[in-house]
């Protein structure tokens, strides 16, 4: 028959075994599943692991683009800016206006590298941009075409006519074309292209 010192003794250690046992399984656990804002961190590092020096026609890491709640994937390739004149705004009879600016079109081949097929026209250029030394251009929304309007440069994203019921799917891609205003005695020095709220855009040079 054991002492009471005995007994004490086993159940201090049968105590120690099940505490020894809760902390193994709690690393163990842990180590499988990091907490949300770990993963969280990590997603938020990998998305922004992009190359930091890109000169235009390179192409861009996959990029997400979402339209009538479809979502693809799609790799973009600046290919030529074509700058201007500040005469080519004289047409729009706005003087005002575009005094001091000029017109550049920035040309984007998109290709649509997986996820869904997305129905055209995709904001495909929609975080496309373009900076001079003094800062970022300006989208320039254009009701039809100036007539200083490159012949090859499409305004409709791909689609030859609107209303068209063109579908984007994997594998194809489109050459797009977008005019931008700047400073009218500045030259394009960078294409970018916004990679959300956090991340930095990516840039491309253009000289």
């Amino acid at each position: 028959m054991s002492n009471p010192q005995s007994q004490h003794a086993a159940r201090l250690g049968r105590r120690f075994a099940l505490i020894a046992v809760g902390a193994i399984t709690v690393c163990a656990v842990s180590a499988c599943y990091p907490s949300e804002a770990e993963s969280s961190k990590g997603d938020t590092a990998k998305a922004s692991e992009a190359p930091k020096k890109l000169r235009i026609g390179q192409p861009s890491p996959e990029q997400e683009v979402s339209s009538y709640k479809k979502t693809a994937k799609f790799v973009f390739t600046p290919t030529k800016v074509v700058e201007g004149k500040p005469e080519d705004l004289d047409e729009l009879d706005e003087p005002d206006k575009y005094a001091g600016k000029k017109v550049v079109w920035v040309y984007v081949d998109a290709r649509h590298v997986g996820g869904d097929a997305l129905k055209e026209p995709p904001p495909v250029m929609s975080d496309v941009n373009v900076e001079t030394a003094s800062g970022p251009g300006t989208k320039f929304i254009l009701i039809g075409a100036l007539s200083s309007t490159p012949k090859d440069c499409s305004l409709l994203n791909g689609v030859k006519e609107l209303g068209t019921e063109d579908v984007w799917k994997k594998g194809e891609k489109r050459s797009v074309c977008d005019p931008y205003l700047v400073p009218e005695g500045e030259k394009v020095e960078k294409v970018t292209y916004s990679q959300g709220y956090y991340n930095e855009p990516l840039k491309w040079s253009v000289k």
